[in-house]
């Protein structure tokens, strides 16, 4: 089979990305503007701020639009983790997951969190908490997994 990539982001992770990188976009506009009209020490400093902030942005909304599970031949990596995020699909005997749906008013967002569970074949398992994912997102990665173990 071939590479695969499915990004796993939670839709209000990209709400506060897209906010913040909108208000750096903003500061930017403003700092230029303000280095037009008048060129102190206070506003190049606030412009070089702004561009600390920019690369700031740009590499922050590159790790988290980059993070997900990546599909190879023989195993899949879960990028977003730092230790023990690869797993040969030979290991693994089954995926599940849960997300709670049920409407609440007394969870939290952690208690909405998607849970993947890998059962290896040596009797263990690994859970892998997704975060505040989407569904489809979810069922996307069990069914790739479930497709290569099958094969």
């Amino acid at each position: 089979m071939k590479d695969k990539f499915i990004r796993i982001i939670s839709p209000l992770t990209v709400l506060i990305i897209c906010a913040l990188d909108a208000g750096v976009i903003a500061y930017g506009i403003f700092a230029v503007k303000q280095m037009t009209e008048r060129m102190t020490t206070s506003v190049i400093l606030f412009a070089a701020l702004d561009l600390v902030a920019v690369i700031i942005a740009v590499l922050v909304t590159k790790e988290v639009f980059s993070n997900g599970v990546k599909f190879y031949d023989d195993e899949c990596e879960f990028t977003a983790l730092d230790e023990n995020n690869i797993f040969t699909y030979d290991d693994i005997a089954s995926v599940e997951y849960t997300k709670d749906e049920a409407p609440s008013f007394t969870k939290n967002f952690a208690d909405r969190n998607s849970v993947l569970t890998i059962n290896l074949k040596n009797d263990s398992f690994v859970s892998i908490d997704l975060g505040y994912t989407s569904k489809g997102s979810v069922e996307k990665v069990v069914e790739e997994i479930k497709n290569r173990i099958d094969k």
